[in-house]
């Protein structure tokens, strides 16, 4: 959904009060959300406001996917949502690179588009993605895997003891004080 900053009036644009709910849940369409295997909007809003050709988006997201549990592998529903202010900058007033550039904590919301408007899927693509989470488990709990067996342990008990598993550098034990 493209929005021109010509469009948008003195007291901001609610994006989604103007253009209509029905495409929030397809919002995410064509994005790669790994770690999750499948992640859609369940809320979003956001309202846009233009000031002297910047633009400052204000809003918030609730996203939900689903993803297997890195420790046993079990299917598990992710929720997780974000409030977000950031300002976009037309890229004519991007600033030379130079090869040392200090950035403070104020730039790390700024952005940059091309002056003429913003593609909203664009900026939800941003905000999801920085709030992905990087490890999926289905609880703090979650005892895993046997490397031996591989049975899940939360299901069933095992009985393989730990020192059990070879690894893939144990022949190298067998190597120590041999000499030829």
């Amino acid at each position: 959904m493209y929005i021109r900053v010509s469009e948008i009036p003195g007291g901001g644009l609610d994006v989604f009060v103007a253009r209509g709910r029905s495409s929030i849940p397809r919002m995410l369409e064509g994005m790669d959300p790994a770690p999750l295997k499948t992640c859609r909007l369940v809320a979003a809003e956001l309202l846009l406001t233009a000031e002297s050709g910047d633009l400052w988006t204000e809003g918030s997201f609730e996203a939900e996917g689903e993803a297997l549990c890195d420790r046993c592998s079990e299917p598990v529903a992710v929720r997780f949502g974000k409030a977000f202010r950031s300002l976009l900058v037309p890229k004519s007033r991007e600033p030379a690179a130079t090869a040392q550039t200090e950035l403070r904590e104020e730039d790390l919301d700024v952005g940059y588009y091309d002056g003429k408007g913003v593609e909203v899927n664009d900026i939800f693509w941003e905000m999801v993605a920085l709030e992905l989470p990087v490890k999926v488990v289905c609880s703090e709990g979650c005892r895993g895997i046997c490397p031996v067996c591989g049975a899940n342990r939360n299901r069933e008990a095992c009985s393989c003891s730990k020192g059990a598993a070879q690894g893939p550098f144990e022949v190298l034990k067998n190597l120590k004080g041999k000499k030829e």
